[in-house]
């Protein structure tokens, strides 16, 4: 079946424009990095629509220098937006300066061989490919993405825009076969019916693939803040536990030791009158990346509460432990915590004790380093 050229244009670019309004209405749902991404991807959705309908309006409400001009210029800027989306989303910042220039530069070249050499084939090659590469790019950018866990997920929508860089690598190629070779852009044939039927399937997949990869990226962030205390970055009490719990249970079963260290910040209470409640949540954010960094990747490290912290190290004996407390203890008197204009001095204490494989107990372990803490605490006042 052989349909209306510019009436499969038509309603292509209508549903660009309705899927790109779609995703700037629901990045308003979201916030960060997710609405700016989902905003650029849903420009990017409007600047290809604006470029088709100056395919469809050629000749009849624009010159043809006017519309070739303006459709490659915005079907490429808007093909560019797509790949800044997935940028964007990524965490990364906008590289516009070079996704613009190839915009302008292969729009220029399709200027020139509509005035100098007026061949068609040129100008389907040249948009055709750049729109290709650049869809190409966002769907490896998509399948490379270290914001989504779901491969699933990023396979399925990196394979979207493949499908449409697939889409517009066939137009170029197409144009090299007599059924691909059009007189006229609007000519009726079942090659070009069938290459806009499926890019315009291939723009709806692409915006529904990339809210679904977006939808899945926020799900993952609610199951962080779950885990996650929101002030310093490390497990909560709750997520921590349940490490332990999990680790215990491996070294039950493989006999190799395991300790903990609690550890208390000695003289908290004068820390939040002295510099306020921002000088006490920078503080314990100090403390956090203390501990981060003077522990090994593999240890657990969580705040269970207020200035309390605690920390699993699977392996190790209770010597090690004491060797990792020493070095915890050490390292926040050597290094205060800036704020503002000050250095907040900074003592903490620590307790450590290890689990007692043959009756492995996460209550008892933990009253044991606690004691151990207190102890400590007791003897540095």
């Amino acid at each position: 079946m052989i349909l209306d050229i510019r009436t499969i244009l038509f309603f292509t670019s209508l549903n660009s424009c309705i899927t790109g309004i779609g995703l700037m209405a629901a990045s308003l749902s979201y916030s960060d990095s997710l609405r700016k991404s989902m905003y650029v991807m849903g420009r990017g959705s409007l600047l290809l629509m604006a470029g088709m309908l100056f395919v469809v309006l050629r000749e009849s409400c624009v010159s043809p220098l006017f519309s070739i001009t303006a459709a490659n210029f915005f079907m490429l800027w808007g093909g560019g937006e797509l790949y800044q989306a997935l940028r964007i989303f990524d965490g990364g910042e906008p590289e516009r300066r070079w996704t613009g220039t190839l915009a302008v530069l292969l729009t220029l070249v399709n200027v020139f061989f509509y005035v100098v050499f007026d061949i068609l084939q040129v100008r389907l090659v040249v948009l055709s490919l750049g729109i290709s590469v650049l869809a190409g790019l966002a769907g490896l950018k998509t399948l490379r993405s270290s914001s989504v866990p779901d491969s699933r997920v990023r396979i399925t929508s990196s394979l979207s825009f493949w499908l449409l860089a697939f889409v517009f690598a066939l137009r170029a190629g197409g144009t090299f076969f007599p059924d691909g070779n059009p007189a006229g852009i609007f000519e009726n044939s079942v090659w070009q019916t069938f290459i806009y039927a499926l890019a315009s399937i291939g723009f709806t997949l692409m915006n529904f693939s990339f809210l679904l990869l977006c939808n899945d990226q926020f799900n993952h962030h609610l199951g962080q803040l779950a885990l996650t205390d929101p002030l310093t970055g490390l497990f909560n009490r709750r997520a921590f536990t349940d490490m332990a719990l999990r680790e215990m249970a491996c070294s039950s079963r493989s006999g190799e030791p395991l300790s903990l260290i609690m550890i208390d910040a000695d003289g908290f209470k004068n820390i939040n009158d002295t510099y306020g409640h921002a000088g006490g949540d920078r503080v314990l954010q100090h403390i956090a990346a203390l501990i981060k960094e003077k522990v090994r990747p593999h240890d657990v490290v969580g705040r269970l509460g207020g200035d309390e912290f605690a920390v699993l190290l699977p392996g190790a004996d209770h010597a090690t432990a004491l060797g990792v407390e020493e070095r915890l203890v050490t390292a926040a008197m050597e290094y205060p915590a800036p704020f503002k204009e000050w250095k907040i001095p900074l003592e903490i204490s620590a307790g450590s004790a290890s689990l007692n494989l043959i009756s492995p107990d996460f209550d008892d372990l933990l009253s044991r380093a606690d004691d151990a803490l207190y102890r400590a605490k007791g003897q540095r006042q």
